[in-house]
C-alpha cells in the first residue's frame, strides 16, 4: 500500500505517463513514413524541436544526475547547469540551423550516418560505419543510464523492487519507442 505522503507524487506521475502516452499514440497514428517517424516530417517549428532535442539531451541526467550532484558534492556542481545551458545554447545558434539546410540540401539526409555519407561520398562507407558504431555503443549507453533512472523512479515512488521497477522501465520505454 502506497504512504498517504507519496500519494501525490503518485497521482502526478501516472497523469503524466498517461498524457505521454497519448501523446505518442497521437504520433503513431500521423506517421506515414519513416520522415515523419524521425524527424515528424521536418513539420515541426524551431521551439518544438529544440524543446524535444534538450529533453531527450538532458532527461534522467538534468532530472537525477544533476540534483545529485548537488546534494552530494555541493551547490558548486549546479555550474554543470551552467555549462549545459551554454552548450545547448551555442549549439541551437550556430549549428544545428547549418545542420538543418545542409540535411536538405543532401538528398533530405534523415539520419547522422546518412548526412555524412552525402556529404562526403568518396569515405561513405567509412563514415556511415564509424558514426553508426558509436551512435550504437553511446545511445546504448545512454538509454541504459535512462533506464536505471526511470527504475529509481519507480522504485521511490510506487515501492517497488528495485528489478520489477527496470523491467517496467523498460517495457514502457520500448513501448513507447515503437509507437512513435
Amino acid at each position: 500500500m502506497l504512504s498517504p505522503e507519496i500519494l501525490p507524487y503518485t497521482i502526478t506521475l501516472c497523469v503524466y505517463i498517461f498524457i505521454l502516452f497519448r501523446i505518442g499514440i497521437v504520433g503513431y497514428f500521423t506517421t506515414s513514413d519513416l520522415s515523419d517517424y524521425i524527424l515528424g516530417g521536418r513539420k515541426m517549428g524551431m521551439l518544438v524541436t529544440a524543446l524535444s532535442a534538450g529533453a531527450s539531451d538532458m532527461s534522467g541526467w538534468l532530472l537525477m544526475g544533476l540534483p545529485g550532484a548537488i546534494l552530494t558534492h555541493g551547490l558548486s556542481q549546479s555550474w554543470i547547469a551552467v555549462g549545459l545551458f551554454l552548450g545547448s545554447y551555442l549549439n541551437w545558434t550556430f549549428i544545428a540551423g547549418k545542420i538543418r539546410t545542409k540535411t536538405e540540401e543532401l538528398d533530405n539526409a534523415q539520419t547522422i550516418p546518412e548526412y555524412f555519407a552525402n556529404r562526403f561520398p568518396q569515405k561513405a562507407s567509412l563514415l556511415r560505419g564509424f558514426s553508426s558504431i558509436v551512435i550504437l555503443v553511446f545511445f546504448t549507453l545512454y538509454c541504459a543510464a535512462g533506464i536505471v533512472a526511470a527504475a529509481r523512479l519507480l522504485e521511490l515512488t510506487f515501492q517497488m523492487d528495485y528489478t520489477y521497477a527496470a523491467i517496467l522501465g523498460s517495457v514502457i520505454t520500448v513501448f513507447y519507442i515503437l509507437i512513435g
